[in-house]
């Protein structure tokens, strides 16, 4: 079934589309039975092409001897040689990073097993506002202030064409471990390694540049003759990977699952330091955790102070130094969050009588440290695609973000005679224009965005299954949870319950959150629906509803629990 959002006419619309993945019943059953699973879970598996047992169980337990070879690449010896050899000399090494968790972890994971090695090495990581996005000739100028003479670009760096000419006026090499998409003309490096490069020869092409610097890494060690496998390194690729979103599937998926078991036990001072500021069980910690808990706080670093403090919390053996640097990142994200709030709330003002295909909201004084994030939230109220731009005087920057079927990047190259620079990937990009060229932008980005059909620019909940709240059990949940870590290409399973009884009035939690409580044959369950107090008025009188939830477990005093949580709702 198929729900248009703009096509209800109760008192509570949907903000999105609902649909209902179709599922080879027989096979799911052949594989509830065969693995002796839940019906609901036999289907959500199938429904992700795992139908055949032998791949569902590979996909419930991947092993790291399914990890590729790191020398896939293509130019992976040309890297570790010069590696290898800038180790051996001690010619001093700088690693150029990004200023979010990908690029910190990927910057840092090299940094700590070329130090390993005896290598002589600085990390070189840009602040957003100073410095800018990625690898620039400045970024060049100070890697030869400080004497390098190899520079590895961590997380930028494919489109870095004059920050490469630089480097060769300076006799640098310059070897690139990045993911972002290359565009027509490639940088001259010693060795460019990215996935999503023709001809790179590597068999993933959804890599975050923390597996990338990791494949590096292992190269390293590898043709090193150490007898460390750089495995140690797995937390930092689990942090980077789940937090740059990128799909959870194949080698990431085996990459997060193993890194996630590492964090677990971590004794980095300033691991263990980030996860009590962040309130995280250290015993276990969940791909959720780093979402929503450890990665806002190094990316805080990043937008609105500044990353060496996330990379240097990382690699100091000094306690108290992590503890310092830890709550330092602790206060940066409240600061993060506070300018989020009030950028988002002028930011929906901004669009307010916008009717385009994708919104273009853009305001003076927004940090362009928070509206990547102010984007998103734009994306998860209106279901469109969103472009937030932060204009400072004759100057602008922007972070876009979309829904699954529209590649916001192909907009922004449509738009490419309106903006000074852009890139990133389909659903998230970053792009640089004069202030007096937004309202041009506008207009070719819905432009472009008019050749595609309706269906292209709306955002879609598609359901795993139909869930009634008598089937929502502790048990299910509790099987559901062995699909994680969930995320981009691996989404926590979401069910359609329709007709759904309430057992009482809605509730409105810290006057942001609605709670209500959901009848099951013999007992109730809560549902909530975060930043949704907007509804509880609404809701009030109404015995039924339906919506699109996941089911969770609740852990509480001990007890176990199932929960649903609310991702929208109609009546």
């Amino acid at each position: 079934m198929t729900t248009e959002a703009g096509s209800w006419t109760g008192p509570v619309a949907p903000r999105k589309r609902w649909q209902v993945r179709e599922v080879d019943e027989t096979a799911a059953l052949g594989l509830r039975d065969s693995m002796g699973l839940f019906a609901t879970t036999a289907r959500v598996l199938v429904a992700r092409g795992l139908s055949v047992q032998s791949a569902a169980e590979e996909f419930l337990a991947p092993g790291l001897d399914a990890l590729h070879s790191p020398f896939c690449f293509a130019a992976m010896e040309t890297a570790v040689e010069r590696l290898l050899r800038a180790v051996r000399d001690q010619e001093r090494v700088a690693i150029h990073g990004d200023y979010d968790v990908d690029g910190i972890s990927g910057s840092v994971l090299l940094a700590t097993v070329l130090k390993h090695l005896g290598g002589d090495v600085e990390v070189i990581l840009p602040h957003r506002v100073l410095d800018g996005y990625g690898l620039e000739p400045a970024g060049i100028d100070r890697a030869a202030e400080l004497g390098a003479t190899v520079v590895v670009a961590v997380d930028c760096g494919i489109t870095a064409i004059e920050a490469c000419e630089r480097a060769a006026e300076h006799g640098m090499d310059v070897i690139i471990a990045d993911h972002h998409l290359p565009q027509d003309q490639l940088p001259h490096a010693l060795a460019i390694l990215n996935p999503r490069l023709e001809g790179s020869g590597y068999p993933e092409q959804d890599l975050a540049a923390v597996a990338v610097a990791f494949k590096l890494a292992c190269g390293v060690l590898e043709r090193s003759g150490s007898t460390a496998s750089g495995l140690s390194m797995l937390k930092l690729v689990a942090l980077g990977t789940i937090a740059d979103l990128v799909p959870l599937r194949g080698e990431n998926r085996a990459l997060a699952i193993h890194g996630l078991r590492a964090l677990a036990g971590a004794v980095n001072p300033g691991l263990q330091e980030l996860m009590k500021v962040s309130k995280v069980d250290p015993r276990r910690v969940t791909a959720g955790d780093v979402g929503f808990r450890l990665a806002p706080r190094i990316n805080a670093a990043g937008r609105v102070g500044h990353p060496d403090d996330a990379a240097q919390m990382f690699m100091t053996e000094d306690r108290a130094v992590a503890r310092e640097l830890a709550g330092r990142l602790e206060r940066l994200n409240t600061e993060r969050r506070e300018l989020e709030q009030a950028t988002a709330a002028a930011a929906i003002e901004a669009h307010a009588d916008d009717e385009g295909s994708v919104i273009v909201a853009a305001g003076e004084g927004w940090h362009r440290g928070v509206i990547g994030i102010v984007a998103s939230r734009l994306v998860e109220t209106t279901g469109r695609p969103a472009l937030v731009v932060a204009i400072e005087g004759e100057d602008a920057y922007g972070s876009a973000r979309s829904v699954p079927a529209f590649d916001v990047t192909a907009a922004l190259s449509s738009a490419s005679a309106c903006l000074e620079a852009f890139g990133g990937h389909k659903q998230a990009a970053g792009f640089r224009l004069k202030a007096s060229r937004i309202d041009a932008l506008r207009e070719a980005v819905n432009e472009h965005a008019s050749q595609f059909g309706s269906d292209s620019l709306k955002a879609v909940l598609t359901c795993d299954d139909v869930l009634h709240p008598d089937d929502a059990t502790k048990e299910l949940a509790l099987e559901l949870e062995r699909l994680a870590p969930f995320g981009i290409g691996n989404p926590r399973p979401r069910f359609l319950c329709e007709g759904v009884r309430l057992a009482g009035p809605p509730q409105i939690l810290k006057d942001a959150h609605l709670k209500l409580q959901v009848r099951s044959a013999d007992s109730t369950i809560p549902a909530l629906a975060w930043r949704r107090a907007d509804l509880g008025e609404a809701l009030v009188g109404h015995d039924t509803v339906d919506f699109v939830a996941t089911l969770r477990t609740n852990r509480f005093r001990g007890r176990l629990e199932p929960q649903f949580e609310i991702d929208d709702l109609r009546v």
